[in-house]
């Protein structure tokens, strides 16, 4: 894997990861929730798409890291619950990409 720099304040974004691929204008296989149009993924700093592996909607957070700010957790959390609802719950499972953050969204209340 390669480290790579995107234009979005120097986030650092990994080649080879397939999270960080949504971000890099890699083709998006699942259901995009956020941002609105695909056009917006490469400079948002998250997204929230169904995950490929258990088609639970999920957050991926635009930089390869392992945490984030309670500022972006914020931010996440609000625009989570605009689409989802209050009652919702963001649990981090990275069985599988355990080196970038992302969280699984649970107790969705579909409008």
């Amino acid at each position: 894997m390669e480290l790579q720099s995107s234009d979005r304040m120097d986030m650092i974004r990994v080649d080879g990861c397939p999270l960080c691929d949504i971000f890099n204008n890699k083709e998006l296989k699942s259901k995009l929730y956020y941002p609105e149009s695909k056009d917006g993924i490469e400079s948002s700093e998250f997204v929230v798409v169904d995950c490929v592996s258990c088609n639970i909607p999920m957050v991926v957070y635009g930089e390869h890291l392992t945490s984030v700010t309670s500022e972006a957790w914020g931010r996440i959390l609000y625009q989570c619950r605009k689409i989802f609802g209050n009652t919702i719950t963001l649990k981090p499972q990275q069985r599988t990409i355990r080196d970038h953050i992302h969280w699984h969204i649970y107790n969705i209340k579909r409008r």
